[in-house]
């Protein structure tokens, strides 16, 4: 049997929640990154309720679909072919240290790139029959924050007990979803601590900030890595298309139809 075509009985989007339209006051006072605050009328979808597993990715790759020129965008195939900066990727096959993250199948997968990312997306979609993609970040704050301002997905006061950051001391992912109390009003799971995420937008540099030349994608979340200031709702990352690290994952959006 063909390893694409029988990958549709395992390939899936996980379990997801809605997040209604609604009106989103982006951004915050505390970080340049972050202001002005501004205005954003975001429309319904669904949204994967925790990051995208290593087991979840793994279908992608055991299949074989990963070595299949359709599923990648022009700029994200030159990176695989290795015409483009590798960022000291060894094997651009596979997430960096792929055979230890094996071994821990419902952690998030990290250590991969955005265009690792945007092919399995592509991916997804044909076996699904659904458009799965990454959240731009106006979508990814509405689902943080619901309809209020408040600075974490729980609420206003921070605790180390609630989310995988820095000040929980565990240094290391934890199976996606298993932190329940590091919810968003809508249910979504893991958007304070855990793993940073990647996003569909771009970044554009503020006057004076120094980034490696080339596009920049946003990436949104805390992580094991992070402070709590970093797993605020409202805090900006930016990096290059190619970047990958251990605390770096994603999680998928469902347009609805």
């Amino acid at each position: 049997m063909n390893p694409e075509a029988s990958a549709q009985f395992r390939a899936t989007v996980g379990l997801l929640k809605r997040v209604p339209s609604g009106v989103l006051r982006m951004g915050s006072p505390f970080h340049p990154r972050e202001w002005p605050a501004t205005n954003h009328f975001v429309p319904e979808f669904e949204i994967g309720h925790a990051p995208v597993t290593v087991s979840q990715y793994g279908v992608f790759l055991d299949s074989g679909a990963s070595t299949v020129r359709r599923w990648w965008s022009d700029e994200g195939w030159r990176w695989r072919r290795g015409e483009l900066d590798g960022w000291g990727r060894e094997n651009r096959g596979l997430p960096d240290r792929w055979s230890i993250q094996k071994r821990r199948p419902y952690h998030p997968v990290v250590s991969i790139t955005w265009f690792e990312v945007q092919a399995y997306c592509a991916w997804l979609s044909d076996q699904t029959k659904q458009t799965v993609r990454l959240a731009f970040e106006e979508e990814w704050e509405r689902a943080a924050r619901g309809g209020d301002r408040r600075p974490f997905p729980w609420g206003e006061e921070f605790s180390s007990e609630l989310a995988n950051t820095i000040e929980s001391d565990r240094r290391d992912t934890v199976p996606a979803a298993s932190l329940d109390t590091d919810r968003s009003p809508f249910g979504v799971l893991d958007m304070a601590g855990n793993v940073q995420e990647w996003t569909a937008s771009d970044y554009i540099p503020l006057e004076g900030e120094n980034f490696p030349s080339g596009p920049l994608k946003v990436a949104r979340g805390g992580s094991f890595n992070d402070t709590s200031y970093g797993g605020r709702t409202s805090y900006r990352r930016a990096y290059p298309p190619g970047y990958f690290f251990p605390f770096l994952g994603f999680r998928v959006v469902v347009e609805r139809r």
